[in-house]
């Protein structure tokens, strides 16, 4: 572990992306973990710092954030893709979930994990929804949830995501809109004026995952765009803490 000024830098693998930052709230008693996935097309140079107002939000409740880095695509990326950037963001989201039930049995109650992804960190935290369970809840942030149809009208950094996965079973295997049903409680949050992801997204994942038998919602915020969901005064992120409020405070001890 590596002390920083905001957090310590807890290593979840051997390669240089795959780390997370650790910020407990001040007593250093969580009542909630926090997983916070950042976004950036899955490319480098993007990375967890896109999310630090996010995680000092998160402190400020009382909760402990972790903010994740993973290997991502681009020469510095440190290798993502398919399966590295997915193995990374579900080895790192079962740390926090290993490190809630270790609070557990110190502090004698129940710890909740849930996951905040923005963007392609919506898109990485709704595939890791299926993957881990025991989780609270996933949000997404303007994450893209059908790959394959993103794919499908030209999107060069989903192609290289999903490049080395098989053909046969790619998008089973990477895009949430092809996982169905999730069986996580699931909430989309979506700025109404987004150009960069469009809020259909959201739209169409919560109505699918809804027939499928998940728990899932979605809400669209008037008059916000991609990057308001990164400000922490933003009514995106205010709609997030009320969800995140919900759960985390949700007694879901025997």
């Amino acid at each position: 572990m590596t002390m920083f000024r905001f957090g310590t830098k807890i290593r979840y693998g051997s390669s240089r992306g795959q780390f997370g930052v650790l910020t407990r709230p001040r007593g250093g008693r969580p009542t909630a973990v926090v997983v916070l996935v950042h976004g950036g097309f899955w490319t480098w140079p993007y990375n967890r710092w896109l999310m630090l107002r996010l995680a000092r939000s998160v402190r400020k409740r009382g909760w402990a954030s972790f903010n994740v880095e993973y290997r991502r695509l681009g020469r510095f990326g440190g290798g993502g893709g398919f399966p590295e950037t997915f193995d990374d963001v579900r080895s790192a989201i079962g740390l926090a979930l290993q490190s809630a039930r270790s609070a557990e049995e110190r502090f004698g109650r129940r710890v909740p994990v849930a996951v905040v992804g923005h963007s392609a960190g919506g898109h990485l935290a709704l595939w890791a929804g299926r993957e881990i369970a025991g989780l609270a809840g996933v949000v997404s942030l303007a994450g893209p949830t059908d790959l394959r149809s993103i794919a499908e009208n030209g999107s060069e950094p989903v192609r290289d995501l999903v490049a080395g996965a098989p053909a046969d079973e790619r998008w089973q295997l990477t895009s949430p809109m092809q996982r169905l049903p999730l069986a996580v409680p699931v909430v989309c949050v979506h700025g109404a004026d987004d150009t960069t992801v469009s809020p259909r997204n959201s739209i169409a994942f919560v109505e699918a995952a809804t027939e499928a038998g998940d728990d899932a919602s979605s809400t669209l915020v008037a008059g916000e765009v991609h990057r308001d969901a990164l400000r922490s005064s933003s009514k995106i992120w205010a709609t997030t803490l009320d969800v995140l409020t919900e759960w985390c405070s949700t007694d879901l001890r025997d």
